[in-house]
């Protein structure tokens, strides 16, 4: 119950500075709405209690099976960095990352988290809220929605302006367990999902 309460509490103000920035006044349907989101995060934290226990007991993966998903090459983007361990700014977080890239700085940047342990449920827990809260957004060229990708709902971003540093993203929790985000540079929502698709996850387990 407890981490029920900070995390929302942590999103509700989130939420109110994202309003604030936007000098928006809410009205009364958009109140509703952000209630509704909320009981919806609310409900998903609870239903998610009994996978968080059992992953605050389980060890985190070694870097080998990192090395088996962020292979040296994604469809046409070659590996051109890599790491894996520890996180030493969060305690007990076991995390790997990979960024594929060629010379026209077209880029997909891959992360991921792995659950196992206190700090890793934790943050897990709070993904899984925030993506069954499925929050919609749209804000000049950036749109943000909750969909479905190949059985995974997923947190998605997309920014049509081809000046934007980061073009589109892609975010959902693997197999209960992993934390899986996608950054495209130069690439549209669409062909993220591409790559998404090129990913060999079956290896975290």
């Amino acid at each position: 119950m407890k981490k029920i309460v900070v995390a929302l509490s942590l999103l509700a103000v989130f939420a109110c500075k994202n309003k604030e920035e936007q000098n928006d006044e809410p009205g009364i349907m958009d109140a509703v709405e952000s209630v509704k989101s909320m009981n919806k995060g609310a409900d998903a934290i609870k239903d998610y209690e009994k996978i968080t226990e059992d992953l605050k007991k389980l060890t985190p993966v070694k870097n080998d099976v990192y090395k088996a998903v962020l292979v040296e090459t994604l469809g046409d983007l070659p590996r051109t960095k890599f790491s894996a361990g520890n996180n030493a700014a969060a305690a007990g977080l076991s995390t790997a990352e990979a960024t594929y890239s060629n010379a026209e700085g077209k880029a997909v940047k891959v992360t991921i988290f792995d659950g196992a342990g206190e700090t890793g449920s934790a943050l897990i827990t709070i993904l899984h809220m925030t993506i069954a809260m499925g929050m919609e957004s749209i804000e000049g060229t950036k749109t943000m929605q909750t969909e479905e990708i190949d059985g995974n709902m997923c947190s998605t971003q997309n920014d049509t302006n081809p000046d934007s540093y980061n073009n589109s993203s892609i975010n959902f929790i693997y197999n209960d367990r992993f934390q899986i985000t996608l950054e495209g540079t130069k690439i549209q929502l669409e062909e993220l999902k591409s790559y998404l698709a090129k990913l060999d996850l079956s290896h975290l387990k």
